[in-house]
This record gives C-alpha cells, sequence and structure tokens, in this order.
C-alpha cells in the first residue's frame, strides 16, 4: 500500500522524499558518528581521570602508611629497648591469667605475666599502646597489655585471631606491619616475634599507634572526591579474615561486602589494577577503575555511572537530531517548491503533449528557451512529433501501395489457382495412364518369369536325355567290344573244333588199323569228329551273326554319338535361351521398377499440385486479408492530423 501510495507522488515530491530522506540519513550518520567519538573521548577522559585520582588516593595512603609504618617501627624498637634480650619460656611454672593458665615467659630474669607496669609506663611516654603475647600452641595469648577493650577493661587474656593476617606471619617467625580494628578503634600495628635461644617463636611484641583521626580524615578525602555527577571512589578490605572484600570506605556500605557478581569480586581483589564495564545492581552499566595498595590492605575503586556520564552527549546529540530534523523539513519544503517550478510542471506540459500525439494529433508543439534536460527532453518530444508526423505521411503512402498490391496479388492467385486446379487433373489422368503401363509391365515380367521357369525345367530334361545318351554311348562301346570278345573266343571254338576234326580224323585212321580192336574207338572218333564239324559250322554261324551284331552295334554306337552331339548342341542353345529369358526378366523387372518410380513422383507430382493448390487458396485469402488490413491501416492512419493538412 505504501509503495503504491509512493509510486502515484510526482516525481518532484519522489525526489524531495529521496533528497531529503539521504540528508537526513547523512546527518544522522554524521551525528551518531559525532557523538559516538565524543562519548569514546569522554569515556577515555573520564578513564584517564579516573585512574589519575585513584592512583592520587593510592599515593596519599601510601606516603601516609609510609610515616605510620615509620613511626610504629621506631615505638617497637623503643619498646623492644626497654626489655633485656634474652627470652625465654618456662611452661613448668605456669601463670593464670583469668581462667587460662599460660607458661611464664621471662625477658631476661623478668616475669612478662601480668606486667602491666611496662606497657603502661611506654604508653604514658609514647602515647602508643603495647602488648606482650606469649605462645600457648598455635595460639598466642596476651598477658600483658595496654590495650583496652570498649569497657575501659584492659584486654589481657584475649587470644591473636586466627583470621588475622599477623597470626600467619608468625607462625612463619616474620614481621608483619599493618591496619588492624581492635575493639572498635583502628591502630597502625606491627608484630614482632619474640624467639628463644634456640630461634623457636615463644611470643610476640605488639605496637599499636591510633590513627582514628587520621583514618577519618583519610575516609573524608576519598569520600569526598566526586567524578561528575555519579562519579565516587570507596575502598576495599583486601586483607584476610572475615571482612575480606568489604567496603573499608563507603558512604552507607561500610563493612558490608559489595552486591556485584563473585566474578567481578575476584577480579577486583586478585588483580592489583585495572579498568572494567560492570552491570550494576539496578542493571545499569559502571565503568571501573581499581588500583591495589598492599600496605594497607585495601583496594581503591572508582566508579562511575556511564549513563550518568553518557547523559550531556546524549541531551547535545539528542538537540542536532532535533535541529537536524527541522533543517531536513525545511530543505524538504524548498526542495519542493523548486521541483514543482523547474521540473514537475515542465514535464506535465510534455506530459501533455505526449497525450496530443497519442491521440492522433501531431500539430500540436511546445516551445522552450532551456538548455537543460528539460529542455532537451523538450526538444526531443517535439522531434517525435516531426518524425512520427514524416513516419505517418510515409505509413500512408505504403497502406496505400499494400493495399492496390494486395488486391493484385489476389486476382493472380485466383488465376494461378484456376490453373493449378487443370494441371491437377491433368496429373491425375497421366497417374493413371502410368498405373495401367505399370501393371502390364509387371504382367509380361510375370510372364517372362514363368518362361524362365519353363526354360531351367527344359534345360534340367534336355540335359538329363544328353546324360543318358552319353550313357548309350557307352553302353554301345561295351557291347561291341563284348561282341568282339566273342568272335574272338569263336574264332578259337573254330579252332578248337578243326583240331578236334583233325584229331578224329587221326583216330578213325588209328581205329582202322587196329581192325576189331579198333571198331568202337573209330565209331567214338566218328561222333567226335561229326561233333567237331557240327561245331565248327556253329562257330562259323555264330561268327557270321556276331559279324552282323557287331556291325549293327557299330552303327548304333555312331548314331549314339551323334544324338549325344545333337543334345550337346540343343543343352548350349537352350543355355542361350535361358540367359535371353533371364535378361529379358531383369529388364522387365527395371523396366516395372522404372515406371513404379515415374507413377510414385506423379503421385507425389499431383500432391504437390493438391499442396499447391492449398497454398495457393491460402496464399489467396492472406492477400484477401492482407487487403483488408492495407484498408485498415489507411482508415487507422488517416486518424492522424498533420500539420500541413
Amino acid at each position: 500500500m505504501k509503495t503504491s501510495l509512493f509510486r502515484r507522488l510526482s516525481l518532484g515530491v519522489k525526489l524531495s522524499v529521496i533528497t531529503s530522506a539521504s540528508v537526513a540519513v547523512l546527518f544522522l550518520i554524521l551525528t551518531l558518528a559525532l557523538t559516538h567519538n565524543a562519548a569514546r573521548q569522554l569515556q577515555a577522559l573520564t578513564q584517564e581521570n579516573m585512574d589519575n585520582q585513584v592512583s592520587g588516593i593510592s599515593d596519599m595512603a601510601s606516603m601516609f602508611g609510609s610515616t605510620l609504618s615509620d613511626e610504629v617501627a621506631n615505638y617497637t624498637a623503643l619498646f623492644q629497648s626497654f626489655l633485656p634480650k634474652r627470652f625465654s619460656l618456662d611452661a613448668s611454672q605456669p601463670i593464670a591469667i583469668g581462667s587460662e593458665q599460660t607458661p611464664t615467659m621471662r625477658a631476661g630474669l623478668k616475669t612478662l605475666n601480668l606486667d602491666q607496669v611496662l606497657v603502661d609506663e611506654f604508653q604514658q611516654r609514647t602515647g602508643a599502646i603495647s602488648t606482650i603475647f606469649v605462645r600457648m600452641g598455635d595460639d598466642f595469648m596476651r598477658i600483658s597489655t595496654s590495650l583496652r577493650k570498649q569497657d575501659g577493661e584492659r584486654a589481657i587474656g584475649t587470644r591473636l585471631d586466627h583470621a588475622s593476617p599477623a597470626w600467619q606471619q608468625m607462625q612463619k617467625g616474620e614481621t608483619w606491619q599493618g591496619v588492624s580494628m581492635l575493639f572498635g578503634k583502628r591502630y597502625i600495628t606491627q608484630y614482632q616475634p619474640v624467639k628463644d635461644s634456640s630461634g623457636s617463636v615463644i611470643g610476640i611484641l605488639f605496637v599499636g599507634v591510633d590513627i582514628s583521626k587520621q583514618y577519618a580524615e583519610i575516609r573524608r578525602k576519598v569520600l569526598n572526591k566526586k567524578l561528575g555527577a555519579s562519579g565516587h571512589f570507596v575502598v576495599l578490605d583486601n586483607a584476610g579474615g572475615k571482612n575480606h572484600g568489604s567496603f573499608v570506605f563507603h558512604p552507607t556500605e561500610e563493612g558490608k561486602l559489595p552486591r556485584w557478581s563473585d566474578t567481578l569480586q575476584q577480579r577486583l581483589l586478585n588483580t592489583a589494577s585495572g579498568t572494567v564495564e560492570a552491570v550494576g545492581e539496578e542493571g545499569d552499566t559502571q565503568m571501573l577503575t581499581w588500583r591495589h595498595l598492599p600496605e594497607w590492605n585495601w583496594v581503591i575503586l572508582g566508579e562511575v555511572n556511564k549513563a550518568s556520564l553518557l547523559a550531556p552527549i546524549k541531551q547535545i546529540r539528542d538537540l542536532f537530531l532535533l535541529i537536524g530534523t527541522a533543517l531536513v523539513l525545511a530543505f524538504a519544503l524548498g526542495f519542493v517548491m523548486v521541483t514543482r517550478r523547474w521540473l514537475s510542471k515542465p514535464l506535465q506540459q510534455v506530459i501533455e503533449l505526449a497525450r496530443h500525439y497519442s491521440a492522433g494529433n501531431l500539430q500540436a508543439t511546445l516551445n522552450t528557451q532551456r538548455h537543460d534536460e528539460v529542455g532537451q527532453l523538450i526538444n526531443a518530444i517535439n522531434g517525435i512529433g516531426d518524425g512520427l508526423q514524416h513516419i505517418v505521411s510515409q505509413v500512408r503512402e505504403a497502406a496505400r501501395e499494400i493495399s492496390s498490391g494486395t488486391d493484385a496479388i489476389a486476382v493472380s492467385s485466383e488465376n494461378i489457382s484456376e490453373q493449378i486446379s487443370r494441371q491437377a487433373s491433368s496429373v491425375e489422368e497421366t497417374s493413371a495412364s502410368m498405373e495401367q503401363l505399370s501393371a502390364t509391365v509387371a504382367q509380361n515380367a510375370e510372364n517372362v518369369a514363368q518362361a524362365l521357369t519353363l526354360v531351367d525345367e527344359t534345360s534340367a530334361a534336355v540335359q538329363s536325355g544328353g546324360a543318358t545318351v552319353s550313357r548309350s554311348v557307352v553302353t554301345m562301346s561295351d557291347i561291341k567290344n563284348a561282341s568282339q570278345s566273342i568272335a574272338d573266343i569263336t574264332h578259337v571254338i573254330e579252332s578248337i573244333a578243326f583240331q578236334t576234326n583233325i584229331l578224329a580224323l587221326n583216330a578213325a585212321v588209328e581205329a582202322a588199323r587196329a581192325g576189331e580192336h579198333g571198331k568202337g574207338f573209330a565209331v567214338v572218333a566218328a561222333e567226335v569228329r561229326a561233333l567237331a564239324q557240327r561245331s565248327a559250322q556253329a562257330a562259323k554261324e555264330i561268327g557270321g551273326l556276331i559279324e552282323n551284331s557287331l556291325s549293327k552295334v557299330v552303327q548304333g554306337h555312331a548314331l549314339s554319338e551323334q544324338t549325344r552331339q545333337v543334345m550337346e548342341e540343343i543343352v548350349g542353345r537352350i543355355g542361350q535361351v535361358k540367359a535371353l529369358m533371364s535378361d529379358i526378366n531383369i529388364a522387365s523387372r527395371e523396366q516395372s521398377a522404372g515406371i513404379g518410380q515415374v507413377n510414385i513422383a506423379m503421385t507425389q507430382i499431383g500432391q504437390a499440385t493438391h499442396q499447391n493448390t492449398g497454398l495457393v487458396s491460402t496464399s489467396e485469402e492472406t492477400a484477401q486479408d492482407l487487403s483488408r488490413k492495407g484498408h485498415h491501416l489507411t482508415q487507422l492512419v488517416s486518424v492522424f492530423t498533420l500539420k500541413d493538412e
């Protein structure tokens, strides 16, 4: 919603808003940077001031403590000079002090238990209190003292507190100096261990100087130091004991523990010096600077509230922001007025001129003497009007030419459509004739294929007959050879019959010679001779038959050989016929395939002719549509009003 509202604003207002916002952001950044830098510098100066004041307090307390330490050391030496040098402890002769039995402590031959004269005389001379402790195990008991309790009674018979740092030093046999709170009063004290001839600690010599007034003066000076509206200084107790970490100097919380976190408390007590920011008990940020004072077992602490410290900086920042807001508003108002006069109003005139152009009024124009971007924009809009007028004039002329041209295209398309229709009819008739021719050629090819099959079968039969004739020729040759063999055998038989006849004749002659004994043999010889003659006659007849058969077999063999040669010629001629028929078959198939391709081409030509007919029809419709659009374009362009009209 806000974005839509911003978009509806004028350009001058938008520029004013953007520019004012940019100036405001820059002023805000500058103000925040300056105040942040001022705050950092103020914090640094405050931190430095706190460090200086804490150092000053530390130096003052150190100087005061050094003076008091020298004083109590001198008093201790003086008190020690009142006593003999040799100390001893006799546990065999205890002396009762109150309800306690204490060992007898002597300095030389002088018994120190319950000897109040020495300590009182020392107090009268110096104003300092003194005490003599005797050791009882780990405890040290007061057996002679000028220290008095709050009720005025001597503090004799009381023990040294184990929590006191002096007790720890006495266990080590070392001297301890420091500030101690004894029965409501503060003293600068020194505890001096007393040793016997063997070096064992048997007691303590104590001297204390009342520093209540000086302490009060230090307290007043520390608490009177201020840092701004909220900065002040306090002192923490860093000595061991039950008061460790509690306030030594504080306007209202002395003797109480600070309500800080344990981590911060330990850091303050264990780090010699430092600076830190911590969250106070009310949730506000505190700047803390501290320094340890070992002579007094103090932690001197400066504390200031960060928010209170930076409050003037924040007030100045708020004042700057208020003044900056007023200046930004004044700048925005002036910027709106200037941009409305120099930018928004001329742009409105340009918008009005553009609306005239959009309505078709190209006669409108806008005069200007400006040479800045707005003037250049006005001149550009006027140039657009002139360019539109020139373009509209050209479009009008082109629309007229398009209209006349499309009309001519439409008429030509009609004529082309009629011619293509006639061409399509002729192509269809040619395609039909080609189909008939293709069928006839296909039939011829089929017949040739069948004839080729018959020729193959005849060739096979003739080849089979030729093979049979060849086998007959071979058989006739075998018969001829067999007849010749029979003729040879007949000649042999004739020869045998002739020889048999001669033998029979010889046998008959011999039988005749034998007379009566040879008659039987003569009969046999006569029969053999008759048989030999008949065999010879039969062999001659067989020879004649064989010669006749042999002559006929020779004639048959010659005829068979002629038949075989004729059959071979027939097989050769049938092979030639088969080759011719194969060529005719191949030619017929190629002719059929060619006619089929021609037929396919005629079909494609027919399809292309029909497609051309459809395209020409589409072109005719397109030409008519273009003609209508050309006339419509002429009507549309006629909306513009030119300067020369």
